[in-house]
């Protein structure tokens, strides 16, 4: 009898076994981003021994630091979040099977921007000065490709715009900065002095406005009624 029961037990643990994955593929291999809050999705792929997949077997998903990625899988399916600058490691398990996909997260951690004083001109025609912008990330490596955003701590002097420019609103002088997703440069000098011609200025208003449209419609009434 009881080698019977041996027998049976060997069984079941060889037929467990077989049920179970040994190896987790997971695609892609790695991941790596930009920007925190940016998501991509992995896939694992359970197999057995023999290199077979086994679908049916489920994930469970976890993160080896969440100050850097999250992960929120169904199945064998994940959502990865980055979270903060670092690496990380994204695993699934699977009754001791385990397939891994390191993930890096580079975020811009510093901004430049030259030069550190602009002298803006009031014209006829209104033109930007471009500023010469430059992202780095937290490991220290240039980065390209972000939106970058000009603002004055004084918007009667000057205006930035989503370009990284600046534009002349009215003489004086005041700061403007640069950011490029949260990461703020050193504050920038502007000084503005209005160079408009008499004729692209703003032409002076004298008295009260309506009387003299009133009184032109006066003497567009009085014409009418002297030529009938």
């Amino acid at each position: 009898m009881r080698p019977l029961l041996l027998a049976l037990a060997a069984a079941s643990t060889t037929l467990a076994a077989c049920s179970s994955p040994t190896a987790v593929d997971i695609e892609p291999a790695s991941l790596r981003f930009g920007l925190r809050g940016q998501t991509a999705k992995l896939h694992a792929t359970p197999r057995a021994r023999d290199g077979k997949p086994m679908p049916e077997s489920a994930c469970t998903w976890a993160s080896s630091d969440e100050k850097v990625a999250t992960v929120t899988g169904k199945h064998n399916d994940a959502t990865v979040t980055a979270t903060g600058p670092g690496s990380a490691t994204i695993r699934c398990e699977i009754s001791g099977a385990r397939g891994e996909a390191p993930v890096t997260v580079r975020v811009v951690a510093r901004v430049t921007a030259r030069p550190e004083a602009v002298a803006l001109k009031m014209q006829d025609e209104p033109a930007p000065a471009a500023l010469e912008v430059q992202a780095y990330d937290d490991a220290g490596s240039p980065v390209s490709g972000r939106a970058v955003f000009a603002r004055c701590a004084d918007e009667g002097v000057c205006r930035g715009d989503g370009r990284g420019q600046l534009w002349a609103v009215g003489p004086g002088a005041t700061t403007a900065v640069v950011e490029v997703e949260g990461a703020v440069s050193a504050p920038i000098r502007v000084t503005v002095t209005d160079a408009r011609t008499a004729e692209g200025r703003p032409q002076r208003v004298t008295g009260n406005p309506m009387e003299a449209i009133e009184r032109e419609v006066r003497q567009r009434e009085e014409k009418e009624k002297a030529g009938r």
